[in-house]
């Protein structure tokens, strides 16, 4: 096969599971969160250093990123037909809402949709939606994450 045969090829399969326009509307879900008290006061020391900033029996608003985007992108990130190649990506952005205080012992339903999926200068960029929902169905946080994939259509 000559050399520029083989770029070819290369460049097909690298593209070929990379997340495209049809991918928009994919929901993955990730169910029975369990925001565990340990879990809970060993997050907020870590992210208070030695301040006493949360009080006992309350959650971090930060600790969305264990119940809620950790549990979500890991289910989106193994479907092999969106194909989103860890060793390429980058977490461009981040962002979440609060609706409902969520508390230690709580467990909470996470979810992830792709929202859109472009491709620019070599580029694709996927934004996805998050939600986590009590066990009553309230939507207790709400979020959404841009990601960068090296290579695009």
């Amino acid at each position: 096969m000559a050399k520029a045969d083989a770029n070819v090829n290369s460049e097909r399969e690298e593209l070929a599971g990379m997340p495209d326009p049809s991918h928009v509307g994919r929901r993955y879900v990730a169910p029975g969160q369990a925001v565990a008290a340990a879990s809970v006061a060993a997050y907020a020391r870590a992210v208070s250093g030695g301040d006493e900033v949360f009080s006992p029996g309350s959650v971090p608003p930060t600790f969305a990123a264990v119940y809620c985007l950790g549990p979500a992108l890991a289910a989106l990130f193994a479907d092999p037909e969106l194909g989103i190649d860890l060793a390429g990506l980058i977490h461009v952005e981040q962002s979440f809402a609060w609706l409902v205080p969520v508390h230690p012992g709580d467990v909470v339903d996470a979810s992830a949709e792709v929202s859109s999926v472009e491709s620019k200068r070599g580029m694709t960029f996927v934004t996805v939606e998050l939600a986590a929902r009590d066990g009553g169905g309230e939507t207790v946080c709400t979020g959404r994450s841009l990601l960068l994939l090296r290579g695009g259509r």
